[in-house]
């Protein structure tokens, strides 16, 4: 897409710095002594928050120090406008979101990696309209797939098609998205893998999602503002240990937080009864192992003419 999207910041991007040292040096020690330090962290209706929620509702930020606001979106594009525009300092993002960001000239890092690891948590598929004779991706040739241009939706999306030319309707909101989908106006969408269920339970047709290309193609991150990371390393590293907790009450117990993830999810009744709610990594830094997926990302933005300048890997994560 146009080079003027990026710059003007109307690109989805993320945050949070990412450290490049053993797991050890992520920890700081809790504490009650000081006044507690604000994060603004922005949201999207997604079972990938949470840790998030859970940390907020039983008091885990606040005993590590921190207040904490957690800022609803309806979209990537609206929550990472905010991002730029300083309203927030956090988000859950991804690699593709960071490296746009980074181009239109923001200082955004990733501080860890929460999700993508394991093929089987989580991710994206493409699901055909109901009614449509699309069953495989070559299928999808010539067709109207929905998606948000220049965000990680776009990238899955150009991996699982594998050079398949299909059409790309700009559809930035999901909810629109599963609406036109079911409803016949676009002939296909990529979708995460909770609408794809919906959207199956209304009669659409599962094309291809990410673990059946042997492996996840997307990760979801932690970012912040540069400056803030810079400004404050160890509130960084307290809402860190915050998220692991939250991530270790969520995993001992999962079924305990169902009905908080639907809420926060948006999850339709319709597959209420087969959600589960997903086990959750432990925050790890974004280590060199995730380096080929930050090079398949920035590769991918400079063929769509988003990226002309070197982004380096280690300028966008936290060293800490």
């Amino acid at each position: 897409m146009r080079k003027s999207m990026v710059v003007a910041g109307v690109i989805v991007i993320a945050v949070v710095v990412a450290t490049a040292y053993i797991y050890v040096f992520y920890r700081a020690p809790v504490t009650t002594h000081t006044p507690p330090a604000t994060i603004r962290v922005g949201t999207l209706p997604d079972d990938d928050v949470l840790p998030l929620f859970v940390a907020k509702e039983e008091g885990i930020f606040e005993k590590y120090g921190l207040s904490v606001e957690l800022v609803p979106f309806r979209s990537a594009f609206d929550r990472d406008a905010a991002l730029i525009a300083n309203e927030i300092d956090a988000s859950i993002s991804d690699p593709v979101a960071v490296i746009l960001m980074r181009a239109a000239g923001y200082d955004i890092r990733i501080v860890g990696v929460e999700m993508g690891k394991d093929p089987e948590l989580g991710g994206f598929c493409i699901v055909a309209s109901p009614g449509s004779d699309i069953k495989t991706v070559e299928d999808l040739e010539g067709k109207a797939i929905a998606i948000s241009s220049n965000t990680i939706i776009d990238f899955v999306t150009d991996k699982m098609l594998a050079g398949v030319d299909a059409e790309r309707v700009e559809i930035k909101r999901m909810p629109e998205r599963v609406q036109m989908l079911i409803s016949g106006e676009v002939d296909a969408a990529t979708l995460p893998d909770i609408l794809a269920r919906y959207a199956m339970s209304q009669g659409a047709t599962l094309v291809a999602s990410e673990n059946m290309f042997g492996g996840n193609l997307s990760f979801t991150v932690t970012v912040f503002r540069g400056d803030f990371v810079s400004e404050s390393q160890e509130t960084v590293r307290r809402f860190i240990n915050a998220y692991e907790e939250a991530v270790e009450r969520i995993n001992t117990n999962p079924e305990a937080y169902k009905e908080l993830a639907v809420e926060v999810a948006k999850i339709p009744e319709e597959v209420v009864a087969e959600y589960s709610v997903p086990t959750f990594p432990m925050p790890q830094p974004y280590p060199e192992e995730f380096r080929k997926n930050f090079e398949e990302v920035l590769e991918w933005a400079r063929s769509k003419e988003l990226v002309e300048e070197e982004i380096a890997f280690e300028n966008c994560v936290w060293m800490a």
